[in-house]
């Protein structure tokens, strides 16, 4: 089969990004597949392909989108699909999918502009509060608030470009677990590390942007009711392959999101579990 792969120039930017690439053709060449890896001139020949894999940054609005409906309407497999797009580019959506379906999570509230509602929301969640756009990614578009005062203008920030933002309860910890699920199954799991002085992944710290460490954890040493808590909360969204990323707190385990497309890159997340490649390579070709 062939196995069209979607980039942005971006995805060149970090070696480690590069390296998984290269992996996941030689991985799909040696299961006897070929794999070419294409920009946006993709668009025009989704036809050549039996599936599209996307590795480029996922919107309703971006290239990306647009790839995975053309190849789903050509009856083409795609990673990632369009509905878990969508899904998962909205935190709100996201949100009442985990509530239905009863995934643990931090207290979460979706605020859609009643300021006066606001100092009651403020006093059910406590402070500080985390303050999210619906579209928020890579930690960009989510802030802590400390104050009153503080979380009306980051409200106000994010309600000029959405019609609602996500608030919800902080949970202090030093890391975020990341578990990768496929189609229902754990193909890996690590912990992402927050820089000294930050409280998430990609942080601002005395004015510089820094980025904290991943540290793999196999899979079959990762607390199983973690990997309940996360094969549940991405079964919410579809089975696709997603980062689902959690909070623990003693021995409960608290669902803080479901991202498509999640961050694949050579000695972070395939650190401990090398077989991601064939597996996700096996999912597009079966």
């Amino acid at each position: 089969m062939k196995i069209g792969c979607f980039v942005e120039t971006y995805n060149f930017k970090y070696k480690e990004e590069i390296e998984a690439l290269r992996i996941f053709q030689a991985t799909a060449e040696a299961m006897g597949h070929k794999f070419e890896v294409l920009g946006k001139e993709i668009v025009n020949s989704i036809d050549d392909f039996d599936s599209i894999f996307i590795r480029a940054t996922t919107d309703p609005l971006f290239t990306s989108y647009v790839v995975s409906r053309i190849a789903e309407e050509r009856g083409k497999r795609v990673i990632d699909d369009s509905e878990s797009i969508r899904i998962c580019s909205d935190k709100v959506a996201l949100y009442h999918r985990l509530e239905k379906h009863e995934i643990p999570m931090p207290k979460t509230i979706p605020f859609y502009g009643d300021f006066e509602r606001l100092s009651s929301i403020a006093e059910e969640l406590r402070y500080p509060i985390v303050v999210k756009a619906p579209n928020s990614r890579f930690s960009l578009m989510v802030e802590k608030a400390n104050d009153f005062e503080e979380l009306v203008a980051i409200s106000k920030k994010f309600l000029r470009r959405s019609k609602a933002v996500i608030l919800q309860e902080f949970i202090y910890s030093s890391f975020d677990w990341r578990v990768g699920v496929l189609d229902g199954e754990v193909i890996y799991t690590c912990k992402y590390l927050f820089p000294k002085g930050g409280w998430k992944i990609r942080d601002v710290v005395n004015n510089k942007i820094v980025w904290g460490d991943v540290r793999a954890v196999s899979r079959e040493n990762a607390p199983s009711k973690l990997k309940k808590v996360a094969i549940k909360a991405a079964k919410c969204v579809g089975n696709g392959l997603y980062g689902v990323d959690v909070k623990q707190v003693g021995n409960e385990f608290y669902v803080i999101e479901v991202n498509d497309n999640p961050t694949i890159m050579h000695g972070m997340e395939d650190a401990k579990d090398r077989d991601i490649y064939e597996k996700i390579i096996l999912k597009l070709t079966s």
